[in-house]
């Protein structure tokens, strides 16, 4: 009887262990997604502001200049 108690506590343990590493991948992983994600609009406001000069100069009109992105 003691024998079981102590192989099940065991197997228990190792599940445990088991699944908090897999969870601490899973979340790592998940993290790095994230603040890639989080990056990116910054790199494309910046590479798209290079793109598209600003709108400047006697003959724009103000409703061009609020429709600008």
């Amino acid at each position: 009887m003691t024998e079981n108690l102590f192989g099940s506590a065991g197997l228990s343990l190792w599940l445990d262990v088991t699944f908090g590493i897999l969870l601490a991948v899973a979340l790592t992983v998940t993290a790095e997604l994230l603040a890639r994600y989080a990056a990116q609009p910054a790199r494309r406001s910046q590479s798209h502001t290079l793109q598209n000069p600003a709108l400047s100069g006697g003959d724009v009109s103000s409703a061009q200049l609020f429709s600008h992105p």
